[in-house]
């Protein structure tokens, strides 16, 4: 049955339509076609919200996997055999260090965990065996070596002992034997590089001859002699050619140009100088054989 065509309302139901209704109409037909791409929005937020969800649970499980893993990884460190020390390496920066010597006082670090050893370990182990120890450092080389690095203290002079009894020499380094390093200790056997242009320090004690190792001289009264000697040099033009060290008496004797200066260490430095500078204004060089006593505090003895 076909549809009556349309006809236009009667006027009596023509009525007139206000402002808000038009609007309201016209927001409802605005809308329809933007529905579509509303749901599109609606999906696409959802998506994200279920992708960062995802993405955080995957974060959560990778740092619980990371920190199983490292936690597998620290045990294995610290209780696999695979990092205890087994090779010790020494590099000799002193050509008289005894290679020997040192991997028998090092042998205590074997098997000891790489990780948990201090270069402070190796320096006590050092220091208490060896007396001429200078500076130790330490290198790891993992997994299971240490590469030590081992400098001894200088040598600062040849030695002779003396035989206070018969003024002979007991022991010389006319061999090269014999020497004294910056803190007083005794060594023996080392290499002629070493020994090249030092002087020569007469020791004279009652006591038995030392073993090489031993703290000989004090290192005060070395430091002494090195400032006498300068002293001279500087202020009176004298040159050293001998020097011996009472170690009883404490007290040293320097030989220059011919003359034997005496010297104590109760007295300063500076004491024995102005003494010395008293007796060359009051007595003529030509007077003078064999010593100057400058010890004594009122008066000064000569020979």
């Amino acid at each position: 049955m076909p549809l009556k065509s349309s006809k236009h309302l009667p006027k009596r139901y023509n009525r007139r339509v206000s402002k808000h209704t038009k609007k309201l109409v016209n927001r409802k037909y605005e809308k329809r076609p933007d529905f579509k791409k509303e749901r599109i929005r609606r999906t696409l937020r959802r998506t994200q919200q279920t992708a960062k969800q995802l993405k955080k649970a995957a974060l959560k499980w990778a740092l619980i996997s990371g920190a199983g893993v490292m936690m597998l990884v620290i045990g294995l460190l610290l209780f696999s055999p695979l990092l205890t020390i087994r090779e010790i390496k020494i590099r000799r920066l002193s050509p008289r260090l005894d290679i020997e010597h040192v991997q028998q006082v090092l042998s205590p670090l074997f098997g000891r965990h790489l990780l948990f050893l201090a270069v402070s370990d190796v320096r006590e182990v050092l220091y208490e065996n060896i007396r001429d120890v200078e500076s130790v450092t330490m290198e790891k080389e993992y997994p299971s070596q240490i590469i030590v690095s081992i400098e001894l203290h200088p040598l600062v002079a040849r030695l002779e002992i003396i035989d206070p009894d018969e003024e002979e020499v007991v022991r010389s380094t006319g061999s090269g034997t014999d020497f004294l390093t910056s803190e007083g200790v005794y060594v023996s056997t080392v290499s002629p590089q070493e020994a090249e242009g030092l002087q020569a320090i007469r020791l004279v004690d009652w006591g038995v001859l030392p073993l090489p190792g031993a703290l000989l001289v004090p290192p005060d009264i070395l430091t002494r002699l090195q400032e006498t000697n300068e002293a001279l040099r500087v202020q009176f033009g004298h040159e050293v050619d001998m020097q011996t060290v009472y170690l009883r008496a404490q007290e040293y004797h320097v030989r220059a140009d011919g003359i034997s200066l005496w010297f104590d260490m109760k007295s300063t430095l500076e004491q024995h100088l102005q003494r010395y500078r008293i007796f060359l204004q009051s007595v003529s060089s030509e007077e003078v054989h064999r010593y100057i006593d400058l010890r004594l505090t009122d008066r000064i003895v000569h020979m």
